[in-house]
């Protein structure tokens, strides 16, 4: 399908298209929405360039811009040891999004490269040395999904707006504890803890493959990332935290993106009990959450998780169906989305705050109970 017809698929009127000529070699293909990013994208291409080389094809998918960044970026085609797809789109009918952005350029990027690694970074994003190393690693074993860490621009970060050092920390050990119970209850050999768990549009990489079964990106008010990696566990893609492919990407504050890390910043600097992420939830809901997971994705009985699903809420016909679905991690994944039991609800940081206590409780007794943990999660 032409890149304007894929453009028009999916709700948009492509403006202007510039490429770059053939090259040979590529490995590759970087994925980045543009808006209203003249002053940074012409960075974020050279680190690109200067990390990827020749391995790499960029498609840069400018998106109800205002400003010069389509110049920017095709004024850096030439000369470039890599190549270079520069498509700039209008939105139709104020449909644009950060996650539809992202969905277009990942379609665009399958089109120009297919069968190329597909790359997810940001116009307003660094590449630093070593992260086509540190992902060649993981996909040389195998592993379908890679996840890099990302870091902040050292220079923003000396500017921003201080945080109460309470809170931060108080953030960083619920996430951490979080993450370490859902380890504990759930260990994976390919990433043993600790690790960082994390994956964010600015960094993350998959086989061309990969990105059939369980893509394309979800259109979902924001989140986008961790959509797409929870689709990937349930296909049964093999997914890998890396710490040496990092980023480092803006913290400016007056970002657009809805839902994203300006806003976050932003709440954590200006609201005297702002919403913390949805990832962070009650000690009571996070348990219930990964004993019916184990309950899903373990017990042989399938008739017991289909009554167990009914008894949460969820119609018998439907939890029956779920139970009998050959792959246990797809049951969970339509059991998860579509429990109201389970629906993710944000929590004000003086609430997580009260919860943390008990939330380091439970961890430590997990923790004691190895190498019997999964006794926890039979309840």
């Amino acid at each position: 399908m032409p890149i304007a017809d894929l453009v028009a698929a999916a709700g948009g009127e492509l403006l202007r298209l510039e490429a770059s000529p053939p090259r040979r070699g590529v490995r590759y293909v970087a994925c980045v929405p543009v808006r209203n990013e003249a002053e940074r994208v012409g960075a974020c291409l050279d680190a690109l360039d200067r990390e990827f080389g020749s391995s790499l094809h960029t498609v840069m998918l400018v998106n109800d811009s205002d400003d010069a960044g389509m110049d920017v970026i095709c004024e850096r085609m030439a000369g470039r040891a890599g190549m270079l797809t520069a498509a700039e789109i209008r939105w139709r009918n104020a449909r644009g999004t950060a996650p539809r952005a992202r969905a277009l350029a990942f379609e665009i990027a399958a089109k120009v490269g297919p069968g190329a690694l597909l790359f997810s970074t940001d116009a307003d994003t660094i590449v630093c040395p070593g992260l086509m190393a540190a992902y060649d690693a993981k996909f040389g074993r195998g592993f379908d999904l890679v996840c890099g860490r990302i870091g902040f621009l050292a220079d923003e970060a000396a500017n921003l707006p201080p945080v109460d050092p309470q809170r931060d920390a108080a953030i960083r050990a619920y996430r951490d504890a979080t993450r370490h119970i859902t380890a504990l209850a759930f260990p994976d050999p390919d990433n043993p803890w600790p690790h960082h768990g994390n994956i964010g549009g600015a960094n993350f990489a998959m086989t061309a493959a990969a990105y059939r079964i369980a893509g394309p990106i979800p259109l979902v008010a924001s989140g986008e990332d961790r959509a797409l990696r929870r689709s990937s566990e349930a296909h049964g893609l093999r997914i890998a935290y890396v710490n040496g492919a990092r980023v480092e990407t803006s913290c400016r504050l007056d970002s657009l993106a809805e839902g994203g890390l300006a806003a976050e910043l932003r709440r954590n600097r200006t609201e005297a009990d702002p919403l913390v992420d949805e990832a962070l939830e009650p000690p009571s809901k996070l348990l219930r959450r990964l004993r019916l997971r184990h309950l899903v994705t373990a017990c042989e009985d399938r008739a017991a998780v289909g009554a167990a699903l009914a008894r949460e809420g969820m119609a018998l016909s439907r939890a029956r169906a779920l139970a009998d679905l050959p792959v246990p991690a797809m049951a969970w994944f339509h059991a998860e989305a579509e429990l109201p039991i389970l629906q993710r609800e944000r929590l004000r940081f003086s609430e997580m705050a009260r919860h943390l206590p008990g939330l380091l409780r439970l961890e430590a007794k997990i923790a004691a109970a190895r190498p019997d943990t999964v006794r926890e999660f039979e309840g």
